[in-house]
């Protein structure tokens, strides 16, 4: 007994010289391990932001698929009087372009047949001599005797733009012989006698 009350005085007297401290490992555990780091929850951060509405997708123009796709074409009527205005005004390019248009799409209307006749003058004009031969020739094939005159006309005049006198000759005859009442009966006579004339001094 006398021994233990010597150690606890000796202690006691150690605690008061020396300022020891004696804890518990468990305190001072608890006293020395920083306190774990709270995570912050991301649950709330979108009140922090404003967020504005976003603006509404608008569609890009379409396009009408009828205004694209699809083309209106005139009558043949109105296509041949078209044609037949532009030639007066001297626009030879858009009244051949109708009346190439007349032939390729309405090919057996009576506008697309006196289109050939059309045509063959239009070429003339144009120094396309061999084409519009052609277009008076297919004429005079399918086309009413009210402008085969027309026709054997143009065809003459087609010929001797390629110098082609005797066929030239030839379809002047056929012209006088069948229509002798024509409007182009003189023309075609005063070009025979010039071809006469020529074959004499030849």
């Amino acid at each position: 007994m006398a021994l233990a009350l010597l150690m606890a005085g000796i202690t006691t007297a150690a605690v008061k010289v020396f300022g020891w401290k004696f804890w518990p490992r468990s305190v001072a555990a608890r006293h020395t391990i920083a306190p774990k780091s709270r995570v912050r929850s991301l649950s709330n951060d979108q009140r922090l932001v404003a967020v504005s509405a976003e603006p509404p997708l608008v569609a890009a123009p379409r396009a009408s698929s009828s205004a694209v796709t699809v083309r209106h074409h005139l009558s043949p009527g109105e296509m041949f009087a078209a044609a037949k205005v532009a030639r007066e005004r001297g626009d030879t390019a858009e009244a051949l372009r109708l009346s190439q248009q007349i032939e390729e799409f309405f090919p057996n209307s009576p506008e697309g047949i006196n289109s050939h006749v059309t045509l063959g003058m239009l070429y003339l004009t144009l120094d396309r001599a061999e084409l519009a031969l052609l277009e008076f020739a297919t004429f005079r094939r399918v086309g009413s005797p009210e402008l085969k005159a027309e026709a054997y006309f143009g065809q003459a005049r087609a010929l001797r733009k390629l110098a082609r006198y005797d066929d030239e000759r030839t379809v002047l005859e056929e012209l006088i012989a069948s229509y002798p009442r024509s409007v182009y009966v003189a023309a075609a006579r005063a070009r025979l006698a010039e071809l006469a004339t020529d074959a004499g001094a030849h």
